[in-house]
């Protein structure tokens, strides 16, 4: 497989960044992911990172790929267990909650999933071929024709979603997206809200005409994080371009897993291995979480 990958991540007017990214590629395929810890509850920051953190694991560990469909749903499944177990281990307990998207890449089809509003956008030949939709009351309300994009932008219901990762009380239902053959050129961008709210989809746009991927996309976070001053969120994004899958040597991302402030995080440690072990021992209470839960706000304080 040939890509170049890059990320950028922005504190934004925030007073800590509860974003964190990530990009791990094998012999065998690439794994891209963005997470946003809701800021209006405890520590989002560490149910963001607890998302990157056991998708890594998944990756790393998983069995050679027959179904991605499969894989994006176990993994997302797991990443919410870990959340909540690791909020649980907090003294005094707490709920941090996350949005997240990943995709996967094998072969020369890439695959996706999302819960919340953190989203993935394929962008080919100067255009958005296909971008998800947020699991949030605004989008219902755009899709029914009594909310225009512009107006959701300053909607009072803007910072809140309907699904997301890490609520002990209902266990969310990943969207999974349609398999996509990629093309030479093509660019997987993948994005908090901070990143896409500001800009137009044209700007984004610009990520497959540019020849400097990482000098592109830090502009655009750049701009985003401007256009949105003094009231900037954390502004986080994933880019891939896609160069074609022939074999040979492969080129090496920008960095394998990066959180929020940039730093990496490194290989498994024992805190992987026992966070690995509370998964397990959730995914047997799987059956007693409820399955239904409000819209959560997802807003913090400048």
């Amino acid at each position: 497989m040939r890509f170049t990958s890059r990320q950028t991540s922005r504190i934004g007017n925030r007073s800590s960044n509860q974003d964190r990214s990530l990009v791990l590629a094998d012999s065998d395929g690439v794994l891209l992911a963005v997470a946003d810890g809701m800021g209006g509850h405890a520590r989002g920051d560490l149910a963001a990172q607890a998302f990157v953190d056991s998708l890594a694991r998944r990756f790393r560990q998983r069995d050679p790929l027959q179904d991605p469909a499969e894989f994006l749903t176990e993994a997302l499944a797991a990443a919410h267990r870990t959340i909540i177990a690791v909020g649980q281990a907090q003294r005094p307990p707490i709920a941090p909650l996350t949005t997240g998207v990943v995709c996967l890449i094998s072969g020369e089809t890439a695959h996706w999933a999302h819960v919340g509003d953190s989203r993935l956008y394929l962008l080919r030949q100067d255009t958005v071929a296909f971008q998800t939709r947020d699991h949030t009351p605004l989008a219902d309300m755009i899709d029914a024709g009594l909310l225009s994009e512009r107006q959701a932008r300053s909607h009072r219901l803007r910072n809140q979603v309907s699904r997301c990762l890490g609520d002990a009380t209902v266990v969310p239902e990943p969207t999974l997206g349609p398999t996509a053959w990629l093309q030479p050129g093509d660019v997987l961008l993948l994005c908090s809200d901070g990143l896409w709210s500001p800009l137009e989809p044209s700007q984004l746009q610009t990520l497959t005409a540019s020849e400097n991927l990482a000098d592109c996309l830090e502009t655009l976070a750049v701009t985003a994080e401007a256009r949105s001053y003094p009231h900037s969120d954390n502004v986080t994004a994933v880019a891939l371009r896609w160069e074609g899958a022939d074999s040979g040597s492969e080129p090496a991302p920008e960095s394998g897993q990066r959180t929020g402030n940039g730093n990496d995080t490194g290989s498994l440690s024992s805190l992987d291995r026992a966070i690995a072990a509370i998964e397990q021992a959730m995914a047997d209470y799987a059956d007693e979480i409820p399955t239904d839960a409000p819209a959560q706000d997802r807003s913090q304080s400048v």
